[in-house]
């Protein structure tokens, strides 16, 4: 990240420019082709590379006296056999489905406040059970310094296969110059370089969490890291082109058997490339 900032620093043109950058993503389609997993004991398939599509889609729902409530739809489908002992445990594409909604509590120039509560189905589909709903609790708090500089904390409450997990989130969105911008939002970090007005290049690290319930009552859980580089391009009217490369630098896979036991694999390598089409604001 300090190189990326001194590139961008000594890189790109001088001078101002009103950069396209959206506040947030209000829907977006992306599709990443899985890494091919490298080193440690094979507890799934050998055949570690597959594919991952995802969208996303928010939306207003009106007003609650002189809060503002909102929805969030996302779903997510991962083609990829899970297999141990030459068994596969799951039924086909891994499949999830989350609904959300929220309120804002507080919003005034100096800060504002949200509470979102959401239902999801991380599944095979196979036979569905309790075990394949989760639930997740969201908080989050913005102060507003400056025209250039926000941050906010929150947690994020995630229950599922009957446990409870807690994450601090963080939120910095910091327009460090005319050409350089810094956002930080709960599960990434990234610095933007802006070349144009329109193109972007970023570079940043990335957390991933993903979980299914399979058939038979077994579980899948995979947890990741990635360092990313890439670019994002304004096509206009709120329309965003991201290309983005991740170099896995930590990753870990739990997977529950249907006899209650759990094994748990380290992935030291792995990479992947995501393509993502968004609308923004």
């Amino acid at each position: 990240m300090i190189f990326f900032a001194c590139l961008s620093a000594n890189f790109f043109p001088v001078g101002a420019i009103g950069i396209v950058d959206p506040a947030q993503d209000v829907a977006f389609l992306e599709f990443e082709p899985y890494p091919r997993f490298k080193d440690g004991p094979p507890v799934t398939d050998a055949q570690n590379q597959f594919w991952r599509i995802a969208g996303q889609l928010s939306f207003p729902a009106g007003h609650l006296g002189s809060h503002q409530v909102f929805g969030s739809y996302k779903s997510t489908f991962i083609n990829r056999d899970i297999v141990y002992d030459s068994v596969k445990l799951n039924d086909g594409v891994l499949k999830r489905f989350w609904l959300a909604g929220g309120a804002t509590i507080v919003d005034n120039p100096k800060t504002n406040s949200i509470f979102m509560a959401g239902l999801g189905l991380n599944s095979d589909m196979a036979d569905l059970s309790l075990s394949d709903f989760n639930t997740e609790w969201i908080y989050a708090q913005t102060f507003i310094v400056s025209p250039a500089f926000n941050w906010g904390l929150g947690l994020d409450v995630q229950q599922y296969f009957h446990k409870y997990e807690p994450y601090p989130l963080i939120f910095v969105e910091w327009r460090i110059s005319d050409r350089t911008k810094l956002k930080w939002d709960a599960d990434y970090l990234e610095l933007r370089g802006f070349f144009t007005s329109r193109l972007c290049f970023t570079g940043g690290v990335r957390f991933n969490l993903e979980f299914f319930s399979l058939k038979d009552d077994a579980e899948y859980e995979y947890n990741s890291m990635g360092l990313e580089t890439g670019m994002q391009y304004a096509l206009g009217s709120n329309c965003y082109l991201r290309l983005k490369y991740k170099e896995l630098v930590w990753g870990q896979e739990i997977l529950g058997l249907p006899d209650g036991t759990h094994h748990i694999r380290d992935i030291e390598r792995g990479r992947s490339l995501r393509f993502n089409f968004a609308y923004g604001l």
